[in-house]
């Protein structure tokens, strides 16, 4: 069997964050969600153990129940330092076998590709221990007092990362000795270089970083939207209402009231914010506004910037936010034109963002449509989302 163990157990002080680095978002998944999800679909892992401070298990344990992550059997508790973590996870396989193969990865290298996982466990299985690495592509030199001592030649020199593999028997052997020597190290091979063995590299990609700092999540992250094809996303959103036939209700567009005669509907009736809403939805894979209009006007809820703020809010959980707002508005009545400004000003303040991204534009329609008959008013709106 094949036995994964994820480190999240530590405090992640160079993050500056407030909270544990893992549960920081990415793409508006927790960042530990990552590293877990690539070893979930990894075909060659039978089990994952995830190790975490004892205030964060049932953090942990929330993730995989939403996320479905149904490889996970343990949560446990690590230890002081990186290498406690990693023994707590190893003597939690009580049904492990020598050959079996652990392979540890840190909750932080969210990027790690499957063939990598793949063949640090091909490699563990033929060599008994495997760490991902990649060369160095910058010059290493030493500094003492401030002054460069001397030039490394990098030309063997590589970086390793996790996942490291190694077989059961020969890992338990290992931190027995270092337990005996009193042998503390920063990754797990070290325990079994420690023991005179070979450790076989395997080549990852440079995009298998451990995200430690605020830059590497900014880098992180831009990897995950070039991969999800995520950095750039369009919306389409239409509506359309027959003018009202109560004269004292106001037409609202944009959450703007004007002095004109409103639209029919349960709602303000304001065609931009519901055209706006459906093309926010559809560029971020969500339901459409009725799904939620429906049951906020059985509460009496009629305001359509309330509407709105549900879709907002759901693109803000997604991490994204809109780039730009194009309007097309068909109606031979009132004459908008004069509006425009006041229009812009209030989508401006509603989404937050600079006016000069939000476009509006009408036409009368020529009488070839309802709307150019007088009849009501159609808006067609597109979002860009990034």
């Amino acid at each position: 069997m094949n036995f994964a163990i994820i480190v999240a157990a530590g405090k992640g002080k160079r993050m500056k964050a407030n909270a544990n680095k893992i549960f920081l978002p990415l793409l508006s998944k927790p960042m530990i969600y990552y590293a877990i999800k690539n070893f979930q679909d990894c075909r060659l892992i039978d089990e994952i153990i995830v190790v975490t401070q004892k205030k964060y298990i049932k953090k942990i344990n929330d993730i995989k129940a939403k996320y479905n992550l149904n490889k996970i059997k343990k949560i446990i508790e690590g230890g002081k330092e990186r290498q406690d973590s990693v023994y707590n996870g190893l003597i939690s396989l009580k049904n492990a076998k020598d050959d079996d193969i652990v392979i540890v990865h840190n909750g932080s290298n969210s990027l790690v590709r499957e063939n990598e996982i793949v063949e640090c466990i091909n490699a563990a299985r033929k060599y008994g221990a495997a760490v991902a690495g990649f060369k160095l592509k910058d010059t290493i030199k030493i500094i003492k007092d401030n002054f460069v001592e001397k030039t490394i030649d990098r030309t063997n020199i590589h970086q390793v990362q996790t996942p490291q593999a190694v077989k059961y028997g020969l890992f338990v052997k290992a931190f027995k000795n270092a337990k005996e020597k009193g042998l503390k190290v920063t990754d797990d091979v070290s325990l079994v270089e420690a023991l005179g063995m070979k450790v076989r590299i395997v080549p990852c990609s440079y995009e298998n970083i451990k995200v430690t700092t605020k830059d590497d999540l900014r880098i992180a992250e831009a990897i995950l939207m070039k991969k999800n094809n995520a950095g750039f996303r369009i919306g389409f959103g239409q509506d359309s209402h027959r003018f009202s036939s109560n004269k004292n209700k106001k037409l609202v567009l944009g959450g703007h009231k004007l002095n004109e005669i409103g639209l029919e509907a349960d709602s303000d009736g304001d065609v931009i914010l519901h055209a706006l809403f459906n093309a926010i939805s559809s560029a971020i894979g969500e339901r459409s506004l009725g799904f939620y209009a429906d049951a906020m006007y059985k509460k009496g809820i009629t305001d359509s910037k309330e509407y709105l703020n549900i879709i907002l809010n759901k693109l803000k959980e997604k991490n994204t936010e809109i780039n730009n707002v194009s309007v097309m508005i068909e109606a031979a009545k009132p004459r908008l034109e004069k509006h425009t400004d006041n229009i812009k000003s209030s989508l401006s303040k509603i989404l937050k963002i600079n006016i000069q991204r939000i476009g509006i534009a009408y036409t009368s329609g020529e009488k070839l449509t309802s709307f150019g008959q007088g009849n009501g008013m159609q808006c067609f709106v597109v979002v860009t989302i990034k």
